[in-house]
């Protein structure tokens, strides 16, 4: 566990998905902007569990979508702590 984990309040972490079901409007004119989410998260010892969770620093070339499954680093006890693993999200643009 590296230490921005810990700041994020991720004690158990666990490589997971978060499977998005609803997403903030996409914005234009600006290369990044804070995305609001609600989607399931999953994970080795994780029950699915439903998590609305808040990126502030989005990119828009990667601006998730209902139906995308996203890779995250998620606390297996808390699973509202997680974490998006944006450098292994595709750029759509």
């Amino acid at each position: 566990m590296g230490i921005l984990d810990f700041f994020m309040g991720i004690q158990d972490p666990v490589e997971g998905e978060y499977r998005i079901s609803a997403a903030s409007h996409q914005p234009t004119g600006q290369p990044v902007a804070g995305c609001d989410m609600v989607g399931e998260v999953s994970g080795e010892g994780l029950k699915r569990t439903e998590v609305v969770h808040f990126s502030p620093f989005t990119s828009i070339a990667k601006w998730p979508h209902p139906g995308d499954v996203l890779p995250v680093l998620v606390d297996r006890a808390n699973p509202d702590f997680l974490r998006i693993q944006w450098k292994n999200v595709p750029e759509r643009i």
